[in-house]
């Protein structure tokens, strides 16, 4: 499976911010993309945009997606992700390799 990182326009019928209108979207994307076999990590809205993190087998699975959801080609950008970086990564405190930061 690869990591990638989706883009979103909102869509104007789409209001992001109503609990009952994100939470039938939500039960959408999930479905859609079980249907592909992907696995939705979630999404965030930014600058009046949707950022998701899905792992899939490849490129083709996030297409499906965005058919069965009716998603324009154009409203959507998918970048493979290359490099996953977080507290799943982090080095232990105690590690022998591990120095405090230098602030300038």
């Amino acid at each position: 499976m690869q990591t990638f990182l989706i883009e979103r326009t909102i869509s104007p019928l789409f209001d992001p911010s109503n609990p009952d209108q994100a939470a039938l979207h939500s039960r959408w994307a999930v479905d859609a993309y079980q249907q592909v076999g992907a696995v939705w990590y979630g999404s965030v809205v930014a600058g009046g945009k949707m950022f998701g993190l899905v792992s899939a087998q490849d490129e083709t699975a996030i297409g499906r997606y965005c058919e069965i959801l009716g998603i324009a080609p154009a409203d959507i950008v998918v970048r493979r992700v290359e490099t996953l970086l977080g507290p799943t990564v982090a080095m232990p405190p105690n590690d022998p390799r591990f120095r405090p930061m230098r602030r300038p």
